[in-house]
C-alpha cells in the first residue's frame, strides 16, 4: 500500500518543534543530571530519563494543543487570523515527535559511557549544544541576533541542570542516610 505524503511545512510547525525540542531537552537533561547525581547509577539514569522522556513528549503534545486550541478560539472571539486545525494538528504532532526524540540527546550517554561523570558532562555539552543551534535558529527566523537566543537558550539549559543537580545532592544525602538507596 502506498501512502501520500504531504510535504510539512516546518517553518508553519516551528512553534511546536521549538516548543517540543526544548523543552525535551531541558526536562530530560534536568532529569538525567538529577538522577546521576542522586543514585550513581546508569541504569537508573536511563530508565528514568527514558520513562520522563516519554510522559514528557506525551504531557507536551497534550498541553500544546490545548493552548493551540485556546489561541485558536480567542483569535476567533477578536476577528483575528485563525490557524486551521491541520495546523494546530501539525504543531502538536511536531511538539511530541521533538519531545520524544530530544529525549536521546542527555540519555544515549549514559548507555555508552562506562564513567557516570564523564556520562554527564557529555550529556550536558550535547544538550546545550542543540539548545545553541535551537536558539540560533529562533533568533535568525525571529530576524535578532541568533548567538544572542542560542546563548539565551545555553542559559536556561544550564538553569535547569543546576537546579536539577542540587536536588539531585540533596536526594542523595536524604536517601542515604534513610537507606533508601544501597550504597
Amino acid at each position: 500500500m502506498l501512502f501520500a505524503l504531504k510535504r510539512i511545512d516546518l517553518v508553519e510547525g516551528f512553534q511546536g518543534v521549538a516548543f517540543g525540542t526544548m523543552d525535551g531537552l531541558i526536562t530530560i537533561l534536568g532529569v538525567v543530571i538529577g538522577i546521576a547525581n542522586a543514585t550513581q547509577n546508569s541504569a537508573i539514569v536511563v530508565i528514568s530519563g527514558l520513562v520522563a522522556g516519554v510522559a514528557n513528549a506525551f504531557g507536551n503534545s497534550i498541553g500544546f494543543y490545548a493552548s493551540e486550541l485556546a489561541e485558536r478560539a480567542e483569535h476567533l472571539h477578536e476577528n483575528q487570523h485563525v490557524s486551521s486545525m491541520t495546523e494546530a494538528r501539525r504543531s502538536t504532532l511536531l511538539s511530541f515527535l521533538t519531545s520524544l526524540a530530544s529525549m536521546a540527546v542527555p540519555v544515549v550517554p549514559f548507555t555508552i559511557l562506562a564513567n557516570l561523570q564523564l556520562a554527564m558532562v557529555v550529556s550536558l555539552i550535547a544538550a546545550l549544544a542543540t539548545l545553541f543551534a535551537l536558539g540560533s535558529m529562533v533568533g535568525k527566523l525571529s530576524r535578532e541576533k541568533p548567538w544572542k537566543f542560542g546563548l539565551r537558550y545555553v542559559l536556561l539549559g544550564l538553569a535547569g541542570a543546576g537546579l536539577s543537580y542540587i536536588v539531585g545532592d540533596v536526594l542523595k544525602d536524604l536517601l542515604t542516610v534513610g537507606h533508601w538507596i544501597i550504597p
